[in-house]
């Protein structure tokens, strides 16, 4: 079944709180080597931001301040769907690329969606090999999903608002 009719379909009984973590959950295990995902960005701060890389490679990318020279956010910033990958090596005149995979981050697949008017941009690695296109769209079909889950969140569930922050605060800076 796709995992948009799951959560939509055979997910009714499960409540906002449980399809967020059912979600983020299999994010991380489609993307081993970490991913971010920024949900409804205004300028250029999301509402809430899912993190899972390596804390080694988060220190580095904050400190030099990488976010407007990384590819994969400027491309989600001009556009939406999945972006081809020889176009975002092609904008890396950063070396941000070069530098993920000293961190072992050596295969991506980038997205972004403007649904209903809100931006939201997701990066996902592995190191291991290129993700192959069902990979691919399950993840987008996942990312699709959280980025209109946490669109209608607060205002269905008062409590779900919350949990997100809480959640977004987790995934973003894990407990060591």
């Amino acid at each position: 079944m796709h995992v948009t009719k799951a959560l939509t379909g055979s997910g009714r009984g499960m409540n906002l709180t449980s399809q967020l973590r059912l979600l983020l959950t299999r994010l991380k295990l489609q993307s081993p080597g970490g991913f971010a995902a920024a949900f409804h960005v205004d300028f250029a701060t999301p509402k809430y931001l899912f993190q899972t890389y390596d804390a080694a490679w988060m220190a580095y990318y904050s400190q030099k301040g990488i976010v407007m020279k990384d590819p994969a956010v400027r491309w989600g910033f001009a556009n939406d769907g999945i972006a081809p990958w020889s176009e975002l090596k092609a904008m890396d005149e950063h070396g941000v690329f070069d530098k993920a995979v000293e961190f072992d981050l050596n295969h991506w697949c980038v997205m972004a969606t403007s649904e209903h008017g809100s931006k939201s941009i997701g990066a996902f690695s592995r190191s291991d090999n290129d993700f192959t296109k069902a990979e691919i769209e399950q993840i987008h079909a996942d990312f699709i999903s959280l980025h209109n889950l946490t669109l209608q969140g607060p205002e269905t569930e008062p409590e779900f608002g919350e949990m997100l922050v809480d959640l977004s605060i987790q995934h973003t800076h894990p407990k060591s």
